[in-house]
């Protein structure tokens, strides 16, 4: 009796347990750190140049109205 409950707890321990799905080879998984350090700078500076061009756009339309 002793030895059959360790022996069952392992069994259900064990059968709990289980690999995960292989990668695909043909495709390998893409690094996130890099796939995030090339996409933030990207993002950021497409804010900054629609603000620029923004900026610009009020500037020109404040001109036209000036003449």
């Amino acid at each position: 009796m002793r030895v059959l409950i360790p022996a069952l707890l392992s069994a259900a321990v064990l059968a709990g347990c289980q690999r995960p799905a292989p990668p695909n080879p043909e495709r390998p998984p893409e690094p996130q750190a890099l796939a995030k350090a090339v996409k933030q700078p990207l993002d950021r500076a497409k804010g900054v140049q629609k603000t620029m061009d923004e900026a610009a756009e009020r500037e020109r339309k404040a001109e036209a109205d000036a003449q």
